[in-house]
C-alpha cells in the first residue's frame, strides 16, 4: 500500500473561511461562522501525492488565527477529530501555520492520536536557511536580523546562520531570551530595533503581524517565514521586496488534483512553489520513518540536518521566487 499522509491547516482571515466553505458545501462557514463547524472530514480541501511514492490529503480545521490561539482546548479537539475521521489512519501528520504553535507544538497531539506527528519546522528552517543564504550571497551582505527568536524556528534559523558564518541581530524581548541571545553570542533588541541598518530580515515569528512597515530600511529583503505574514498593513519603504522564506520547488512528479492549484493559490502557495512545512510530513510517509523531524519547542541541528537529507533523495530544494514579491 502507498503511505499516506495527512496535513492540517486552517483559514488565516475570513475570506478563506467562505472559500473554503464553497469548496466543501459548508453554509456556515461561507457565511463566516467559523464556530458552527463541527465535522473535520467535512474540511477536506485537496488531495496532494507523487504517484507510486506517498499519497496526501490537506484537511482545514475550520478555526481563524485569534480562534486557535484564545482556545487552545478546541484547537486541538479539531485537530484530534481530523485526524481519527482518517481512514485508513494516515502514516504521518504535518501541522500547518498556527496548528503548528499551539496544544504544545505538536506535543498535545501525538499524545492523543497514533500516527506521528510532526510541526514542519525542521523543513521550514531548512528551507529558509537555504534561501537567507541565497540573498546574502546576491545582495553581498553579510548581516541578518532574525525576527521571532523566541519561537523554534526562529531560535533554530539564527543558530544554523551564526553556524554558517553569518553575523545575526536577532530580535526579542525577555531576560530568558536575552540569556540565549548570549550563550549564541548574537544581540538581541525589539523587532524595531533589531532591523535597523539591515538590509536582510528573516521574519520567523510565530504568529505574525508583529512589525510595522516603516521599520524597515529602503531596498530590505525580507524573507517572511510567519503565517500570518510579518509585516503590519501599511505602506512600505521604497524598494523592499517580501519574499516566501520557506519556498521549496515542487517536488518531481507531484500530482495536485483537480483542487490541489486552487488550494495553493488560495493559501498563497502561487503555483510553482510549495511551503516547505507541508513536505515534511510527506517526507515522513514516503519515507517510512515513524520519529518526527519537529515536535515541541526544541529543534536540533540533527534534526534539521536529517529533514536535509531526506529532501536530497528525492531532489527537493529551496526556491527563492526573487521576482515574486508579496
Amino acid at each position: 500500500m502507498i503511505p499516506r499522509f495527512l496535513f492540517l491547516v486552517h483559514p488565516l482571515l475570513p475570506w478563506q473561511g467562505r472559500v473554503i466553505g464553497l469548496r466543501i458545501q459548508a453554509s456556515d462557514l461561507v457565511r463566516g461562522r467559523l464556530d458552527r463547524l463541527r465535522s473535520p472530514h467535512a474540511g477536506r480541501l485537496c488531495r496532494l501525492g507523487i504517484p507510486g511514492m506517498v499519497n496526501g490529503e490537506v484537511v482545514s480545521i475550520p478555526r481563524l488565527p485569534e480562534q486557535l490561539l484564545t482556545d487552545q482546548d478546541d484547537a486541538l479537539e479539531q485537530m484530534v477529530r481530523a485526524v481519527e475521521a482518517q481512514d485508513p489512519a494516515p502514516d504521518a501528520v504535518g501541522l500547518g501555520s498556527l496548528l503548528a504553535v499551539v496544544a504544545g507544538r505538536g506535543t498535545a497531539l501525538a499524545e492523543r492520536v497514533t500516527p506521528p506527528v510532526t510541526t514542519g519546522a525542521a523543513a521550514t528552517t531548512w528551507a529558509a536557511l537555504g534561501n537567507t543564504l541565497e540573498v546574502l550571497e546576491r545582495t553581498r551582505e553579510r548581516r541578518v536580523a532574525v525576527l521571532g527568536f523566541g519561537g523554534t524556528v526562529g531560535q533554530a534559523l539564527a543558530q544554523a546562520l551564526v553556524e554558517a558564518g553569518v553575523e545575526v541581530t536577532v530580535g526579542g524581548k525577555g531576560r530568558k531570551l536575552e540569556r540565549q541571545a548570549a550563550k549564541l553570542g548574537v544581540p538581541i533588541a525589539d523587532d524595531p530595533e533589531a532591523v535597523r541598518g539591515h538590509r536582510v530580515v528573516v521574519g520567523a515569528a510565530t504568529t505574525g503581524g508583529t512589525l510595522e512597515p516603516s521599520a524597515l530600511e529602503p531596498d530590505t529583503v525580507l524573507l517572511d517565514v510567519a503565517l500570518p505574514p510579518t509585516l503590519k498593513p501599511g505602506p512600505r519603504p521604497p524598494g523592499v521586496r517580501v519574499l516566501a522564506g520557506e519556498a521549496v520547488e515542487l517536488p518531481s512528479g507531484l500530482r495536485r488534483g483537480v483542487f490541489g492549484r486552487p488550494y495553493q493559490l488560495i493559501a498563497g502557495y502561487g503555483l510553482r512553489q510549495l511551503y516547505a512545512c507541508l513536505t515534511e510530513p510527506m517526507l515522513m510517509a514516503a519515507q517510512g520513518r515513524t520519529e518526527p523531524f519537529a515536535q515541541g519547542r526544541r529543534l536540533s541541528p540533527q534534526a534539521i540536518e536529517a529533514f536535509a537529507e531526506a529532501a536530497r533523495r528525492v531532489g527537493l530544494k529551496p526556491r527563492l521566487a526573487w521576482d515574486e514579491t508579496r
